[in-house]
């Protein structure tokens, strides 16, 4: 009689759309290894109206923090080292357990992974009497300790100085695997190599096609900016004729989902003809491929992306959070340069283009740091950790199949 594939639960959140993107890299490489899997975004799921209310409350602190109102940077830092008997952390363990248990109960998954710090997953099924193997994804490249209050049989972290922190914290060195931020198919056209200085996608990708395609010019040096979060202050006029300073040069502005930024760029720039402006673009490694260099904030999963194709990286003024703690890491190793006003980040990237082998050294740092295919390689190690805890059978029907037990 066949038995049905394992079945993975993927606990996330959209608090900003990274955790989102890492759930749907795994997704894609378990599912393609066979398995079922089962994305619940918990808080929306359990709490909806304190959901949406701490969503605006996150958007809204992105906005504020332009005008030097840095509410969610200081609740970041103040909570950066709490600990597991803080009321705080005894409130937060409480939001949505009961939807868990529910969902436990339907779906009977084989493993959890976490991709958002939620409460203490493993607890709750150890009180539930369930064996579950239970996984955590850190979508970011500095250490809150939010991610460490919980028990976990793995943790899967972007980088060896994060693995250090952890260890540091108290984390068992068995439990933490250095497997880097996982990133969709796309940004990973190119066989994992040994040798990490070989791993050039970007040059793979680009052709002249991919530039007609977004009606950019391939003998022109491309900058592109990343609009989502960062203002139009970013964007002034000022930052835009320093720009034109650079000789043989084009920007594309990508502005996503925002319609309203999208219209407001396009009248101011109507005349600039080496301005290129973007709304939502399916494909962005095409852009990102075609890019010498990329303004944007520091989201831990743009940051991969980036990384993956080596396109040297500007951060534009990174919010106090994560953000700033993934912009000063990317700069200490040689990776990004980061402005906090749009003058010094327009100069930065002059002085770059006027030194051909800053760029370089930029792109041999972030080759240094590239983990590749991180989302195929948690996905295989997740399956084969429950396989080996769980001596069930293998199926074979052209691809690798795991299994479970019809319970």
């Amino acid at each position: 009689m066949q038995q049905a594939a394992y079945k993975i639960m993927i606990l996330t959140s959209r608090f900003g759309e990274g955790h989102w993107m890492v759930t749907h890299a795994l997704k894609g490489q378990l599912e393609r290894l066979g398995a079922q899997v089962i994305v619940v975004d918990l808080m929306a799921e359990a709490h909806p109206m304190m959901d949406a209310m701490f969503r605006f409350l996150f958007v809204q602190s992105q906005t504020l923090s332009q005008y030097g109102i840095h509410y969610y940077g200081w609740s970041y830092y103040s909570t950066r080292r709490i600990e597991r008997t803080h009321p705080l952390v005894r409130t937060g363990f409480t939001l949505g357990k009961r939807k868990l248990k529910q969902l436990l109960v339907e779906h009977r998954p084989d493993g959890i992974i976490s991709t958002f710090p939620y409460f203490d997953v493993s607890s709750v099924v150890r009180k539930m009497n369930k064996h579950i193997p239970t996984f955590t994804v850190i979508t970011d490249y500095d250490l809150h300790h939010r991610w460490i209050l919980s028990t976990t049989d793995r943790y899967y972290v972007a980088t060896d100085d994060l693995a250090k922190q952890m260890i540091l914290s108290g984390i068992s060195p068995e439990l933490v695997h250095v497997s880097g931020i996982p990133i969709r198919d796309e940004f990973e056209m190119q066989p994992a190599a040994s040798n990490k200085q070989h791993f050039l996608c970007s040059g793979n990708l680009k052709s002249e096609a991919i530039y007609r395609k977004y009606g950019l010019n391939s003998n022109l040096r491309t900058t592109l900016i990343m609009s989502g979060g960062l203002g139009t202050q970013a964007l002034s006029n000022r930052f835009l004729r320093l720009l034109e300073r650079i000789p043989n040069h084009q920007t594309a502005i990508v502005c996503g989902r925002n319609e309203r930024r999208e219209s407001a760029l396009r009248a101011k720039f109507i005349y600039a003809g080496n301005v290129h402006i973007f709304g939502y673009v399916t494909a962005i490694h095409e852009l990102m491929s075609c890019a010498d260099a990329m303004v944007t904030k520091a989201g831990g999963v743009t940051l991969t992306e980036a990384l993956a194709l080596q396109v040297p990286l500007f951060i534009a003024r990174p919010q106090p959070g994560q953000e700033r703690e993934n912009a000063r890491y990317f700069a200490r190793h040689g990776a990004a340069l980061v402005a906090r006003q749009d003058t010094e980040l327009a100069i930065r990237l002059c002085d770059a283009y006027n030194q051909p082998s800053l760029l370089e050294t930029m792109k041999r740092s972030m080759a240094s740091l590239t983990h590749p295919h991180a989302a195929q390689r948690i996905a295989a190690d997740i399956l084969d950790t429950i396989t080996t805890e769980r001596p069930y059978s293998f199926l074979f029907a052209g691809k690798p199949m795991l299994s479970r037990n019809g319970q």
